[in-house]
């Protein structure tokens, strides 16, 4: 759009809305104007056309009647000789000719109408003649009445051509009602296309830019040109962009301080668990030797954690192999690392598994696995069931873990998957949980081209149902 167009726009949203709506309506308020004007003039045509028309076809009808009546009274005033019928001759003679004037001040009607005018004078001096002579010119009347008739016909074949001309008319003046229609219709357009183009421009700015924040990509850096509303907002998400930036910041280096601190003590539990377990204490018994190996295994995967915390916003980033995994041995290495917490909860776990498998990245489907089985080790009731399924379905691979425990409420089914929100239930665990372990669980599944979901439909049980894309080429053996 070129630079006049771009200065033309107000710097108001509601001002251009309101220049928009006048002159988008202003051509068609003018068509309207027109159309009455033109309908105006067809209609004042058509009317003067047709009174006239019907004023001459009823003037050349009476003068066929005057006609005849004259040549019946001259021929009864030349057997009777009767004074009045003689006036009476005169005056239909004076109708006639008055009406003939009329009539010719309305048609055309040529060597005719001089004709009858010309022979009207001879009608005239019929009546001073004496009755024998008037028998004898009598015959005059009828040249004069085949030209009146002709007059008649004459007449009503100009009304017709009226007519014909007037119904021409009438459509000239439609076609031309069209073309001004379609001229100033398409102007409207023109000019709503213009306005949708100054509104919708900066509109589709804005949602590049909220689009862009979504993705967490860097906006587009052009300025939004548009009315002052629009650029003002264009300015907020700008600086939005600039805070969540520095928001984005500060939690990573909140998360490398974390990891730092977390660490150390780390380091510290685990030289004392090796220290234990090497018998430098001196010698354990079976149970002892067992619980400090669980101490050195889950310190390791404390460190894990610890890391994962810190590739928490780089996880879509990482790339991700797809290709068929096994998920027992997945699913008892994360039982195993729960064992003792399931034994002091006396908690029944229960696999069924199909011979599917899923394609998945090995690693994220195990990261998954572990926050599934911890959030149903550490909620289950003391006493209660765990329950893993997997099934295939058919272009998927569905797992689900259910324990037995408390529902979630309603309010929180779908906070419980953002970073560092927890449930408003209560912890059954030793250690407290950080809040971001289902978060995590659903981004790797997304990842995967999977989901991760609460199924509310299994009822009496708190069911997690992880979806993957299901490996057609071949499955394995129940184990």
């Amino acid at each position: 759009m070129s630079n006049a167009v771009r200065g033309f726009a107000p710097r108001s949203l509601l001002r251009l809305v309101l220049i928009a709506f006048t002159l988008v309506l202003l051509p068609l308020i003018l068509l309207v104007i027109q159309n009455g004007r033109s309908l105006d003039r067809v209609n004042l045509l058509a009317q003067d056309g047709i009174e006239s028309a019907v004023i001459d076809t009823r003037r050349a009808s009476d003068m066929n009647d005057l006609a005849l009546e004259m040549e019946r009274a001259i021929r009864r005033y030349a057997v009777l000789g009767n004074p009045e019928l003689r006036h009476s001759y005169l005056r239909l003679l004076e109708r006639y000719r008055l009406e003939l004037d009329q009539l010719l001040l309305g048609i055309d009607g040529g060597d005719l109408g001089a004709s009858l005018q010309q022979q009207l004078v001879y009608l005239v001096d019929l009546a001073q003649a004496s009755g024998e002579q008037i028998r004898e010119r009598v015959e005059m009347f009828n040249a004069f009445n085949s030209d009146t008739l002709a007059l008649d016909q004459l007449t009503r074949a100009q009304i017709d051509g009226r007519i014909r001309q007037l119904r021409e008319h009438v459509i000239q003046v439609r076609q031309q009602l069209w073309m001004l229609s379609a001229a100033l219709g398409g102007a409207s357009l023109l000019l709503v296309l213009l306005f949708t183009y100054l509104i919708i421009r900066p509109v589709r700015q804005l949602e590049r830019r909220i689009l862009s924040l979504g993705a967490g990509v860097e906006p587009d850096e052009k300025p939004i040109r548009g009315p002052a509303e629009l650029v003002a907002l264009g300015d907020k998400l700008q600086w939005l962009h600039q805070r969540l930036r520095e928001l984005e910041a500060q939690k990573l280096q909140f998360l490398r301080h974390l990891s730092h601190e977390l660490k150390t003590p780390l380091a510290s539990l685990r030289e004392g668990a090796d220290l234990l377990l090497e018998q430098v204490t001196g010698p354990l018994t079976a149970d002892q030797e067992e619980i400090c190996e669980l101490l050195v295994h889950n310190s390791f995967r404390l460190q894990g954690l610890i890391e994962q915390l810190l590739d928490y916003n780089r996880i879509q980033q990482v790339q991700v192999y797809q290709e068929p995994v096994v998920v027992l041995p997945l699913l008892k290495q994360s039982l195993e690392a729960h064992r003792l917490t399931i034994e002091n909860k006396r908690l029944e776990v229960s696999l069924t598994l199909d011979n599917a498998c899923p394609l998945a990245d090995g690693h994220r489907l195990k990261l998954v696995l572990d926050n599934l089985i911890s959030n149903a080790v550490n909620y289950a009731d003391v006493g209660g069931e765990i329950r893993v399924e997997a099934h295939s379905e058919a272009e998927d691979y569905v797992l689900t873990v259910a324990n037995t425990g408390q529902p979630i409420p309603e309010r929180d089914r779908e906070r419980i998957f953002e970073p560092f929100v927890q449930g408003s239930q209560v912890r059954k665990g030793v250690l407290k949980g950080s809040g971001i372990g289902l978060s995590i669980a659903r981004e790797a599944a997304v990842s995967m081209g999977g989901r991760l979901i609460l199924n509310t439909s299994v009822a009496e049980l708190v069911c997690f149902e992880l979806s993957l894309p299901r490996d057609n080429n071949k499955g394995i053996k129940d184990e």
